[in-house]
């Protein structure tokens, strides 16, 4: 088992825009964006960054071991993986929300789910990174979560909290299979010779939830 701390992210003011457009409805950016609200958004995410906590914990398993099986039986040894930004930026913003303040609890909420997903990618490059002897002649598969690539939520949520510790970067799984902070990532990778190393993108492409927030792949 090994602990990622000390993780430095950096967040990107077009990604956030990108996530606040899709909360309401509308992958399209907007032509115009007021100065007011870039202003709120790099005030915002100037204090977001101060306090949240970017972590994550992986381990290596051997991927025969693993279900189901069509997501792990051409690969040899497979990552499991949860990473969070810690639940004080998850706290702020609910009390914003709670004040009536809910321009700026969403802004923040776009902030956290923003950097949950610049954490995910700097734990992705790290693992990768520790393991660069160990798969030098292999390929390596994109990060995939449960919920897409046909992996069961609940399933693969409870796999991976059974593996891995998790509590030792606080996060925990609810009865709903929903992880505490909310801001959190959970994902598998998949190393063999004979793998399929678009697996996580391939599940965006022949997903149905086009407005998605977290979409891989670009729009046409």
């Amino acid at each position: 088992m090994k602990l990622i701390d000390n993780i430095q992210i950096e967040l990107d003011e077009r990604e956030i825009l990108r996530l606040l457009s899709s909360s309401k409805g509308n992958r399209k950016r907007q032509k115009k964006v007021s100065n007011i609200l870039l202003e709120q958004i790099r005030e915002t995410t100037i204090e977001s960054l101060e306090i949240i906590q970017p972590m994550g914990i992986y381990d290596v398993f051997e991927s025969a071991s693993l279900k189901p099986a069509f997501l792990f039986k051409k690969s040899e040894k497979t990552v499991l993986a949860v990473c969070t930004i810690g639940k004080a930026l998850e706290i702020r913003g609910s009390q914003f929300i709670s004040r009536g303040e809910l321009s700026k609890g969403v802004i923040i909420d776009a902030i956290a789910s923003h950097a949950a997903e610049k954490t995910a990618e700097c734990v992705n490059r790290i693992i990768l990174e520790n393991l660069k002897d160990e798969i030098a002649e292999k390929l390596v598969t994109s990060r995939f979560s449960p919920g897409y690539c046909q992996w069961e939520l609940d399933k693969g949520q409870e796999m991976i909290f059974n593996l891995v510790s998790t509590e030792k970067i606080g996060v925990s799984l609810s009865d709903s299979k929903m992880m505490h902070p909310i801001k959190s990532v959970s994902f598998a990778i998949n190393i063999g010779e004979e793998i399929d190393q678009e697996l996580g993108e391939r599940g965006c492409e022949t997903c149905d939830m086009v407005n998605c927030a977290y979409r891989r792949v670009k729009d046409n």
